[in-house]
């Protein structure tokens, strides 16, 4: 791309790991849901209780409740996460809420062994990188997501959901194999925006810092955000990501002391 190479390491950008979700939806009734909430002369209240006293759905997370499961009794922790909202949405993509009530459930792997890789295709720093996250392609990650899914269909079917429980949206009651279920899983899932791992920490061919977060081969250079993770960790990365920035800042207080 006509870049002057300062050092090359082959590890950058590659190793790139995130979190997929899926999710399974169901039509409610006899209850009011977020869908029909956040529109119309619902929202304006909705707002005015927020204005005068910091209530109501503009206070809520996306995921309102959540839960951690096993798909394998052998695990030692849980490998999927659930994060459930009292709303729905048909279209992954643009994630508009449906106008009748409904809820959801997401289903998200944990530790997914699948990994892509992030490059720039320009030399305009503007333009947009190339991103091949690979979602998927580990055979793993297909096993645990659709056990996830039958996981999280079960709950929605329990009994003590039945007086709200309308029918199932999302898959659907006639996508019940393992092929269609993954077959939705890939069409409905999507990033649950933890991008790690494409400036890994470590000592092997593709590390590309080390244990001080230091760049390989550049002085003076350090990385310090969650692509340092060799793995992505078994939940959001928020919390993970400002422990690496204060013990970053500590490694470079004491650098700085004992320079000369």
């Amino acid at each position: 791309l006509g870049i002057d190479t300062v050092h090359a390491l082959p590890g950058v950008g590659e190793n790139y790991q995130d979190h997929y979700a899926t999710r399974v939806n169901w039509r409610v009734k006899n209850s009011v849901t977020l869908n029909e909430q956040s529109r119309g002369p619902r929202l304006v209240w909705e707002a005015l209780k927020y204005g005068f006293g910091r209530r109501g759905i503009l206070t809520y997370t996306a995921g309102i409740g959540h839960g951690f499961v096993k798909t394998r009794p052998d695990l030692e922790s849980p490998d999927i996460q659930f994060h459930f909202a009292h709303a729905s949405y048909k279209n992954p993509k643009d994630r508009a809420l449906d106008t009748k009530p409904g809820m959801t459930l997401s289903v998200c792997q944990l530790r997914p062994e699948s990994a892509g890789s992030i490059h720039i295709k320009s030399s305009d720093p503007l333009a947009a990188p190339t991103i091949s996250p690979n979602f998927l392609s580990a055979s793993l990650d297909r096993q645990t997501l659709v056990e996830g899914l039958r996981i999280a269909r079960r709950v929605g079917e329990a009994d003590a959901l039945s007086h709200y429980r309308a029918h199932e949206m999302n898959p659907g009651v006639d996508c019940r194999s393992d092929d269609e279920l993954l077959s939705y899983a890939r069409a409905s899932g999507g990033t649950v925006y933890h991008p790690v791992g494409t400036c890994k920490m470590g000592a092997d061919a593709l590390a590309v810092v080390d244990d001080q977060l230091r760049v390989h081969g550049v002085d003076g250079l350090r990385v310090v955000d969650a692509s340092i993770m060799p793995r992505l960790v078994s939940g959001n990365t928020n919390a993970p990501t400002i422990m690496i920035a204060e013990k970053a800042s500590d490694l470079i207080q004491s650098a700085a002391a004992n320079e000369p």
